[in-house]
């Protein structure tokens, strides 16, 4: 009799308190990492990103296509008409510089890029020199994207290697 006003009652807890799940994660501490984006970086780093371009002209308009992969495989691409009078290799050059402008954006730092472009990759690897001066500013530009990146690698296709980004420029025709 004398316990009989100790008894138990369940109550149940509408909601988590903030203080609660602060008390809860300081009195488990887990490793830290001091410097979280040297560690994200160099870890990402090991992985490149690939980056297909391919330009091409038509009789009305130039069409860049780009198809950028994830480490894991996961492709996205992207088509663009371009409206100007371009030539075959300026299409190209603008194909890279989109596909370079999208690869800031998403903040990658490790990239391989592949294109059919045998003048344009020659160019960049500085085997062939720019003569043409329609070319001139876009070889300047792609350049310089590609010295702000931290590992680059330049890589030839065939036309047949490059086919899923030539699709995505033949799509912006159609469109």
């Amino acid at each position: 009799m004398a316990l009989a006003e100790f008894t138990f009652r369940y109550v149940p807890q509408l909601a988590v308190k903030g203080q609660a799940l602060a008390d809860f994660l300081a009195a488990h501490p887990c490793v830290e990492i001091e410097d979280m984006d040297y560690f994200l970086v160099n870890t990402l780093s090991l992985f490149p990103w690939r980056l297909y371009f391919d330009g091409s002209r038509t009789s009305n308009m130039g069409e860049a296509g780009i198809i950028i992969e994830s480490p894991q495989g996961f492709r996205t691409g992207y088509s663009f008409q371009l409206d100007f009078d371009y030539s075959n290799n300026q299409a190209e050059y603008e194909a890279l510089i989109i596909g370079l402008e999208i690869v800031r954006e998403l903040r990658i730092n490790n990239v391989v890029i592949l294109g059919d472009s045998m003048l344009v990759l020659k160019q960049l690897f500085g085997d062939y020199k720019v003569t043409s001066q329609a070319l001139l500013g876009y070889h300047a530009l792609a350049s310089q994207m590609i010295e702000d990146l931290d590992e680059v690698t330049l890589t030839h296709l065939t036309r047949e290697h490059n086919s899923q980004a030539n699709a995505m420029a033949q799509l912006a025709l159609g469109v």
